[in-house]
């Protein structure tokens, strides 16, 4: 069984006591469905005191809506008392034993405002805050008209800043290379998600590979270029360059110089 993309599902509901039955066995111990672990995770979602998983999005498992499937975990909506949340399962075959080190290093993220509120965990699962988002390149097809370009600039400013932010910190999220699937926009502004593959232990790169998906190597990259009037990308490649070296504040201002950001 695999899950795919497809149109919006009709909305589902299930109550945490439901969830070792067919179909919603499936999502809750997905790829391989396991009673035994199905058991083990009804206990930790009441430890979390999530009472309904509700299934709607755009991809699916079986029947049902989910909100995303990665190589870690399965995201879905949960109701935990009053609260609409996002909670991310443990996959059952993940290269991984729990989801504590993600929940750090979110947890960390978040004292600067990067990433979604991350609200507890358990050895499987992570409940966080909900952001009815939508991906970057849908969000350029419908920007048009007077200001566009600004809006386009702040956007992009933004979300540089936060991987300046996760640089300086030492944060390297990993995955920055494939924008598309880990930063999106949502409350009116950009923001970076799933730091299942972020680490603390290597050189961080967040600036260099989101700069290179956006303006050189992305599927947005020429949409992005043609709306911000940026013309030379071996100008930047260069300043990346440098930038992979020193890691400076010097060198990043000159990044944002070239691409007319440093007044967005």
């Amino acid at each position: 069984m695999e899950s795919q993309k497809s149109h919006p599902t009709s909305s589902e509901r299930a109550s945490v006591e439901d969830l070792t039955k067919t179909p919603y066995i499936r999502v809750l111990t997905y790829p391989r469905i396991s009673l035994r672990d199905a058991k083990a995770r009804v206990r930790q979602l009441r430890q979390l005191g999530v009472q309904e998983l509700v299934f709607e999005g755009h991809a699916k498992v079986g029947r049902l809506g989910i909100l995303g499937l990665g190589t870690v975990g399965i995201v879905v909506r949960a109701e935990a008392g009053s609260r609409l949340c996002a909670l991310k399962i443990r996959r059952t075959d993940a290269n991984r034993p729990d989801m504590e080190e993600e929940y750090r290093i979110t947890s960390l993220v978040n004292r600067i405002e990067i990433g979604p509120e991350v609200y507890s965990h358990t050895k499987d699962m992570i409940l966080m805050k909900l952001l009815e988002s939508r991906e970057i390149a849908d969000w350029l097809k419908g920007i048009s008209g007077k200001g566009s370009r600004e809006q386009v600039k702040e956007m992009v400013h933004s979300l540089l800043n936060q991987c300046r932010k996760l640089d300086i910190m030492g944060v390297d999220h990993g995955q920055l290379s494939n924008l598309r699937k880990h930063a999106v926009l949502a409350e009116g502004k950009p923001w970076i998600i799933d730091f299942e593959s972020a680490g603390t232990g290597r050189k961080p790169r967040n600036v260099t590979t989101a700069a290179q998906y956006l303006f050189v190597g992305g599927g947005i990259s020429p949409a992005l270029r043609r709306t911000m009037g940026v013309r030379d990308t071996e100008i930047l490649k260069r300043l990346l360059a440098d930038y992979k070296k020193d890691n400076s504040d010097y060198t990043y201002s000159k990044i944002l110089d070239h691409l007319k950001l440093a007044d967005a």
